[in-house]
């Protein structure tokens, strides 16, 4: 059967407003792939992609040497639709974008900007149908970089923390130059993250009463980027995504492709990279 690739979104100097009719704002290079077509994410679902992050250039993670900043993985809904794209460098590329639940696979310890416990770690982050950040606390009521510091956005209220989850540090480092696969399993009710075949995370999440899905039912599926001082090659291989019989199995979770892509994030002013190959099966 003919498959479906990511469609890339334009990756910007400057980012669009949070809102509709916002003028541009300027922030670091972000970048974001989406499927063309909103797609069933009520029903148990199961994505797989293999991810490469090398060459760590510039202001690296003094703690490990780590490159910045990493990528995520997003359902989303916004009313951009595929142009939907959030700031870079710490924000990964989907900091600003709309109703969307976003699973972080993060590179580089931004402690004094969005309070990352480490430089290596994956969360699953969301605000529901507000627009989503990489922030993982809320203090008195705004979002905050720690219980200890000033709002990095100020003005921004939240009645609960934008992370539902994370690890610790993981080991080996996910931008060490090597292939790494993601699964990532929705079961209504429970989001599971596999790396490397290891179970790493499980959060609650319920797709149809957090966000405000297209028809009740459908979301855009992709990928988002960003850099800033500190670089990397981030390059995503092989995702497919697949129904899942009940009951969820992550050995089966793999059969059934539906969907095929190779892309790319590539250094700095080349966080997208502007070709994507089609397959068929």
């Amino acid at each position: 059967m003919p498959t479906t690739v990511l469609r890339l979104t334009p990756n910007y100097e400057t980012n669009p407003g949070l809102n509709p009719g916002d003028p541009p704002v300027g922030d670091p290079p972000a970048g974001a792939a989406w499927t063309p077509n909103a797609v069933n994410v009520v029903d148990p679902f199961a994505v797989s992609f293999d991810f490469r992050m090398s060459d760590a250039t510039g202001q690296v993670d003094p703690a490990d040497g780590s490159g910045g900043d990493g990528i995520a993985f997003v359902i989303q809904n916004d009313f951009r639709g595929t142009s939907a794209i959030g700031r870079g460098a710490g924000g990964m590329g989907f900091l600003g974008i709309f109703d969307s639940v976003a699973v972080m696979f993060d590179t580089y310890q931004n402690n004094y900007a969005y309070g990352d416990p480490n430089g290596n770690y994956i969360a699953v982050n969301t605000r529901g149908t507000d627009f989503n950040v990489p922030h993982h606390f809320c203090t008195g009521g705004e979002l905050t970089t720690d219980p200890l510091k000033a709002p990095d956005l100020p003005g921004v209220t939240c009645t609960a923390n934008p992370s539902l989850s994370m690890t610790g540090a993981l080991s080996p480092l996910m931008d060490d130059g090597n292939l790494h696969q993601a699964m990532i399993v929705y079961d209504p009710g429970t989001l599971t993250v596999y790396l490397d075949s290891a179970l790493v995370l499980s959060v609650p999440l319920n797709l149809a009463s957090t966000l405000s899905l297209q028809n009740g039912t459908d979301a855009y599926l992709g990928f988002t980027a960003g850099t800033r001082f500190s670089y990397q090659n981030q390059d995503i291989v092989d995702f497919s995504m697949t129904p899942v019989p009940e009951p969820a199995t992550a050995t089966g979770c793999l059969a059934g492709l539906v969907f095929l892509a190779v892309l790319g994030w590539k250094r700095r002013g080349q966080v997208a990279v502007k070709a994507i190959s089609k397959f068929e099966k």
